[in-house]
């Protein structure tokens, strides 16, 4: 089993200018590799006026040289007679490095390893259908990484290879029988931070369920005003954690725009104003992981959207008359909605879902999200005139209900058809469905798990749209109340 723990670092003057240096030469280091390695590509398809070709004398045979290698031109390309990988040409080059620029000296030897493998990820990544690598600046490059038996731990102190130890705070301990991995040293607006990755061989990682073993399956719809909504009625509000600070960022950004520009005073504001785009993103985050743990509880099969997040919040394209002049595009008010999609971070809150999904053996299974909130979970029938904002009355059968939560049934479903689950199957009579979230309920301090086995003072269970705004309505009974 493996674990991640984070703990803020404790460092001294000496060793915060120690680390700031290394990010800094690691960053020139990063982006010197990356143009070799584009310019190594680029010599295979355009060669450019060389003085050799012959590898092995480095004799003179024609104006133009032939590529030995199309990922580096540092280093050797071969060892023996075995051709060596990208990261292994350029990290036979380390030793010149070193000789030819002495202040790499003081950065320990796997630092340096480690950060050409970064940029070997960076290209496996592109190969896998990714971006392409990009030039670090000093706002994007904020970390080095250790590999494993390297860093050590005793207590409340970590031992850094080439700056010594340190102290961190301790907020939790760290478990035994555990054998220390790779080590993360990261820079953040108000110190530095260690991540540490722990291994125990002896646990085994959990496995997902079987399919004959799924009980419950839970539809979750994803949303701005509503976080999610889920298919048991219940609806999770989105704090806009960016909306509740914006004033203050607003303040710190004139302060910072009136300093003296490279003065220190400058240097401390945008600091403070740093501060306050961490401060969003661990309330965020934390937010998240309680999103993600409360899911986990509920059901053993999440079924999520699967959206193009990218292109919700791409830009408008140009409009153009005849005459070329630009027109009109909406793109000022859509500029509204690209913050609130940022505010959101939907790409997170999924990646965490399937972490603690991981972690408990839970099944997480996306769908294609089409027509979901324009069909009637009751009767199947398609029609967006059914659909007037966050209302749902089906123009065929009548049936009422919000229209988020019943998209979620039509997900559940979809989910339940790619796995091949019948509906049936579930179990229907051990949820408590609840008009309002538990998370968002500031009077309850303790989340508390939506799966209750029926209890004498809940003698009536209600179905997924009984309930809506804590008022029960009348509704028929249909295969989808197994969701709820």
């Amino acid at each position: 089993m493996n674990k991640a723990y984070k703990y803020k670092l404790k460092p001294s003057s000496y060793q915060q200018q120690m680390m700031a240096n290394w990010l800094d030469m690691l960053r020139s280091h990063y982006n010197f590799c990356l143009r070799d390695r584009i310019e190594s590509y680029d010599q295979v398809k355009q060669p450019k006026l060389g003085n050799y070709c012959d590898l092995r004398t480095k004799a003179e045979c024609c104006p133009l040289t032939c590529s030995v290698s199309k990922n580096s031109n540092l280093g050797e390309p071969f060892k023996g007679d075995k051709k060596r990988s990208a990261y292994e040409i350029q990290s036979s080059e380390l030793p010149n490095l070193k000789k030819t620029r002495s202040w790499y000296k003081q950065i320990h030897s796997t630092v340096l390893q480690q950060n050409l493998r970064k940029l070997d990820t960076a290209f496996k990544n592109f190969f896998d259908g990714r971006g392409y690598p990009k030039f670090k600046t000093r706002q994007r490059f904020k970390s080095f990484n250790y590999p494993p038996n390297q860093v050590k731990l005793k207590g409340n102190k970590i031992y850094l290879p080439s700056i010594g130890w340190m102290r961190f705070f301790q907020s939790r301990q760290i478990p035994e029988g555990f054998s220390l991995r790779s080590v993360t040293v990261r820079q953040k607006a108000d110190g530095w931070y260690v991540s540490i990755t722990l291994e125990d061989k002896s646990i085994p990682q959990s496995q997902p369920k079987d399919l004959d073993q799924v009980k419950s399956v839970i539809g979750v719809d994803l949303g701005i005003k509503k976080l999610l909504a889920l298919s048991n009625g219940e609806q999770i509000k989105n704090p806009n954690f960016e909306k509740q600070l914006e004033r203050t960022k607003t303040i710190r950004q004139r302060r910072a725009s009136r300093k003296k520009k490279g003065s220190k005073n400058q240097k401390k504001a945008y600091q403070n104003l740093a501060r306050i785009d961490q401060k969003i993103v661990n309330r965020r985050t934390n937010y998240q992981w309680n999103i993600a743990h409360h899911l986990t509880r509920l059901a053993d099969v999440i079924v999520l959207e699967d959206l193009n997040i990218q292109g919700m919040s791409k830009r408008c394209k140009p409009k153009q008359d005849e005459n070329g002049k630009y027109l009109r595009n909406s793109q000022s008010a859509k500029r509204a909605l690209n913050r609130l999609i940022r505010d959101c971070s939907w790409g997170e809150l999924v990646l965490k879902i399937q972490q603690v999904a991981e972690k408990f053996g839970c099944i997480v299974t996306e769908v294609n999200p089409k027509f979901t909130s324009q069909t009637c979970s009751n009767c199947g029938h398609v029609d967006s005139a059914s659909r007037n904002k966050e209302k749902f009355v089906c123009t065929n059968c009548g049936f009422i209900a919000d229209a988020d939560n019943q998209a979620s049934v039509n997900i559940g479903m979809k989910g339940l058809e790619i796995l091949g689950i019948s509906p049936s199957k579930l179990l229907v009579d051990n949820q408590k469905v609840t008009a309002k979230s538990e998370l968002t309920d500031s009077s309850k301090k303790r989340e508390k798990s939506m799966a209750l086995v029926v209890e004498p003072s809940n003698p009536l269970q209600l179905s997924l749209f009984e309930w809506i705004n804590g008022q029960a309505i009348g509704c028929s009974e249909s295969p989808v109340t197994a969701l709820a």
